[in-house]
């Protein structure tokens, strides 16, 4: 009688070996437990457990090791609470990966993860995601925007989403993609795509959204190899608050205007009390050209995308190093070429770059180009303050006659109201990458 006793209890709270249900909370184990530490796919009970607990419960990752040997879709959740106490550590499966990924439609792109659903809490407790990038990183080989290179997660069609103490290492491609999303906040964020040296970290994106509403990033700390925030088309009411970003691109809205038949729009974004710490860029927007291009320095063909870029505010940036702190490009993948970048149609206004502190690592502070077809209302500068590295150690800046910090800018309305130290004019074609000062 006994063992029949204690074998119904088990039974009543364990679904399999590796998940422990208790009531509506599943906690998983990792299946080499089961197979004397062979490295085994943990994705089949981890979607077990959310088919089991994702609707009004809880799914806990325990203090172990997750082999994420195979791509997971764990949406539609609701009322549902993940706790990650393990490290999710995805394979280097390249042709695997490339050829079962999620499309997620922006630019071609993929996802190793798709998550989401209504009133969700991701909660890192000690855990973390482990994409090995560093496989991708020298497959990839510097190349842009290749097509099957996963996202790492992707917050779809999603409602009321917490995201809280995650971080995300090596991530293969970008580290996180809201997408078709409102009111996501992602708190308590750390990324970290530092690669050793072989292959660049093109494309390790930090943050990126898209057809998105009402969101927060809050206490982020992001080291990666391009964008550090972005906020893509038709991203609305988007705050970011106390971000630091180390060795990227910087902070941007864009790339917009990629598309022809589907206008961009992004307004009512601030990003407020960002440390921008040897970076390419500080804080701009880049639009593609108003006309269709397939060559372009991006891997993915576009352009002539309508549109409206408003009530954007930069405020209360710390920058240091950097090499282009302040840019509106309407040009974007096409300026070597020089190909139509007079002619982008989406308009861009009432922008302003509000305390503005740091340094430089050349002679140019802004460089702001707005389109002749759409001039730039409402650009304004309050309280910027930069200055290159050399001026603040007391020598000259090599190379060049141009001893003062330059400030390019045209086609702004109003420009002598804007606040703007303009003493050069932009051209249509200037690149994001500063690499020397200017003549």
């Amino acid at each position: 009688m006994r063992f029949f006793v204690l074998s119904v209890l088990v039974w009543a709270v364990s679904t399999s070996a590796r998940i422990v249900k208790t009531g509506n909370s599943c906690e998983i184990y990792p299946e080499q437990r089961a197979h004397y530490g062979k490295e085994i796919d943990d994705v089949p009970q981890i979607l077990e457990a959310f088919e089991s607990c994702g609707n009004n419960g809880t799914v806990i990752f325990t203090e172990h090791l997750f082999y994420m040997n195979s791509v997971l879709n764990t949406t539609n959740l609701v009322n549902c609470e993940v706790v990650v106490r393990g490290e999710l550590r995805f394979s280097t499966d390249i042709d695997y990966w490339r050829s079962h990924v999620y499309p997620v439609v922006f630019q071609n792109q993929s996802t190793a993860w798709l998550f989401g659903g209504t009133n969700v809490t991701f909660r890192a407790e000690g855990g973390w995601i482990n994409g090995q990038g560093q496989e991708w990183y020298t497959w990839n080989h510097s190349r842009g925007n290749t097509p099957g290179r996963p996202i790492s997660l992707t917050i779809y069609n999603s409602t009321n989403v917490l995201v809280d103490g995650l971080s995300v290492i090596q991530p293969q491609f970008w580290a996180m993609f809201v997408w078709e999303s409102r009111n996501i906040s992602i708190v308590n964020y750390f990324v970290n795509a530092t690669g050793n040296g072989t292959g660049s970290t093109t494309n390790t994106d930090g943050y990126n959204s898209w057809n998105s509403d009402t969101l927060l990033i809050e206490n982020a700390d992001i080291t990666n190899g391009d964008d550090c925030i972005a906020a893509k088309g038709n991203t609305t009411n988007l705050l970011v608050r106390n971000a630091t970003c180390h060795h990227s691109n910087g902070i941007t809205i864009g790339s917009i205007g990629q598309y022809k038949d589907s206008p961009d729009y992004v307004q009512n974004v601030t990003f407020d009390q960002i440390t921008i710490d040897n970076c390419t860029d500080g804080a701009y927007i880049k639009t593609w050209s108003g006309v269709e291009s397939t060559e372009n320095s991006n891997g993915d063909a576009g352009g002539g995308g309508k549109g409206l870029v408003k009530n954007v505010t930069f405020s209360n940036f710390n920058m240091s190093h950097v090499g282009l702190p302040i840019q509106i490009s309407q040009c974007i993948y096409t300026e070597k070429s020089s190909q139509y970048c007079n002619t982008s149609q989406l308009q861009i206004e009432d922008v302003t770059w509000v305390n503005i502190t740091g340094t430089t690592r050349f002679n140019i502070a802004a460089s702001i180009y707005c389109s002749p077809e759409v001039p730039c209302p409402g650009i304004r500068f309050d309280n910027v303050s930069l200055e290159s590295v050399n001026h603040t150690l007391g020598l000259p800046m090599w190379g060049t006659n141009q001893q003062v910090e330059l400030f390019q800018c045209d086609n702004i309305v109003d420009q002598e109201e804007s606040g703007i130290p303009c003493n050069k004019v932009a051209p249509d074609n200037f690149g994001q990458t500063v690499k020397h000062n200017l003549q």
